[in-house]
């Protein structure tokens, strides 16, 4: 028979101090120490690390280390939370850091300064070698990039530079970013007021990342996903011509286009998905010199059966060179089949500019706050990148460490409630440092295969 508890033993009737080191946020460790395994910290040093300035600042690994760990903690967005955590042993000892290694707001800020004067070309650089490690990681067999743009709102912040009005009728930022899958590859910060496809930056960046790929991975195939607001003839034909890959673009529903359509007749339509129906022809506009293969696409019903009006069918017509390019068409077959030269599988790839649009969600999820958090332009610059390479590694991890135990399609918050926030306590003796959790941390997140995984990474950047 249970042995029945007496009340009085279980109730709390005082508090105390303890000297020993805890800390809730357990999961923070292995996250660095992956970070570290693969050589990341000291990448980015090598890049960065002639920039510490006088003797009394932290050094440029420090600083790259604990800010990682402040954006992947996540519980404290402002400056101010360095200086709290420095005076926390227990975190340092998460750190792998004596205390006098932690860092004040202070000796931060003054690195986000100096790095506020570094062009975002090396920023990009590192960004590069992330995307690089990462393909041959997962070795695609075609390549998929997304590009768009993401606004940080600012609107209700202190006066700003760069801080502008954006398409969203809001002041911000607007950085052109490009992804492949759920990593952010490359991006160019930019002022909110600079339009999506100003001058030529999405031709430069398309055009360095494919350099890159055939350099340093291999010649597979590769297709830009874009909206209509990349809608150009130049971009179009430097694709083309110049870079040799396919892309899809989303158009815009001219009134000539429309005109076409009406008068298409219907046994020409073809069903997509049950709901969805659509229509191939070449189409150019006034100003191109070229015909372009054309998909236009309407969804008819709703899942009650009944037809959608007019004026809410979320019409769209799609632009691509896929099956119009031979040598392209051919090393894509190749690669991955003659699906995608159909127009259903052009059409799916346009519909996955959606999940190309859950990595901006995911990263505002993973900041917390759109605010970027300093007055100058440069440093709000430096720290972006740092918060995009921060991303990048939380989204790696996920994949190399904790895919038996959270999906990796699980958004920041989700993981840091489950990866990160969990309680250990840190014991140090004569010989080793020792981090103990609870049982049922232990089984629910296999630490020991967690902890021989991080063990066995090794370094993934060429110094």
């Amino acid at each position: 028979m249970k042995k029945k508890t007496n009340s009085k033993q279980v109730k709390i009737s005082k508090i105390e101090v303890t000297t020993e080191k805890m800390s809730g946020r357990g999961g923070l460790f292995f996250f660095i120490k992956y970070v570290e395994n693969i050589g990341f910290f000291k990448l980015f040093e090598q890049c960065l690390g002639s920039l510490k300035g006088s003797a009394k600042g932290i050094s440029c690994f420090q600083f790259i280390k604990q800010v990682v760990g402040w954006f992947i903690d996540g519980t404290d967005r402002s400056m101010l939370g360095f200086d709290r955590r420095k005076n926390d042993d227990a975190y340092a000892a998460l750190l792998e850091n004596e205390p006098w290694h932690m860092a004040t707001s202070h000796q931060i800020k003054r690195m986000f300064r100096r790095l506020g004067f570094v062009g975002q070309w090396l920023f990009r650089s590192i960004l590069l070698k992330l995307f690089i490690w990462r393909l041959h990681v997962e070795k695609p067999k075609v390549i998929i990039l997304f590009a768009d743009t993401v606004v940080f709102d600012n609107d209700d912040a202190q006066k700003r530079q760069g801080v502008k009005p954006t398409y969203k009728k809001k002041k911000g930022f607007q950085p052109l970013q490009i992804s492949w899958g759920p990593y952010v590859v490359d991006a160019l910060f930019r002022p909110g007021n600079v339009h999506c496809n100003h001058g030529t930056d999405l031709r430069k960046a398309v055009g360095r990342l494919v350099k890159a790929i055939r350099t340093h991975y291999a010649d597979v195939p590769i297709i830009l996903l874009k909206d209509s607001g990349f809608l150009d003839d130049k971009n179009f034909r430097f694709f083309e011509e110049r870079l040799g890959i396919h892309y899809a673009c989303s158009g815009k529903l001219y009134k000539g286009i429309k005109q076409y359509v009406k008068e298409v007749p219907v046994d020409r339509f073809h069903l997509y998905q049950m709901s969805w129906s659509f229509v191939e022809f070449g189409n150019r506009l006034d100003t191109w010199s070229t015909f372009r293969r054309c998909i236009f696409t309407s969804q008819e019903t709703e899942d009650n059966g009944q037809m959608t009006f007019d004026f809410a069918r979320p019409d769209n017509v799609i632009y691509t060179n896929i099956g119009q390019n031979k040598e392209c068409d051919e090393k894509l077959v190749q690669a991955v089949g003659d699906d995608y030269l159909k127009a259903e599988k052009i059409i799916e790839l346009d519909h996955s500019r959606g999940k190309g649009e859950l990595v901006h969600r995911s990263q505002k999820d993973f900041v917390v706050c759109e605010q970027l958090p300093f007055k100058g332009f440069g440093m709000n610059r430096a720290f972006y990148y740092i918060f995009l390479m921060s991303h990048f590694l939380y989204e790696a991890f996920k994949r190399d460490m904790t895919q038996d135990v959270l999906p990796v399609t699980s958004y920041p918050s989700t993981f840091r409630r489950t990866v990160i926030d969990f309680a250990v306590k840190i014991i140090s003796t004569s010989q080793q440092v020792i981090l103990k959790v609870t049982q049922a941390t232990y089984d629910a997140l296999k630490i020991p295969l967690l902890w021989q995984a991080i063990r066995e990474q090794k370094p993934a950047f060429m110094t």
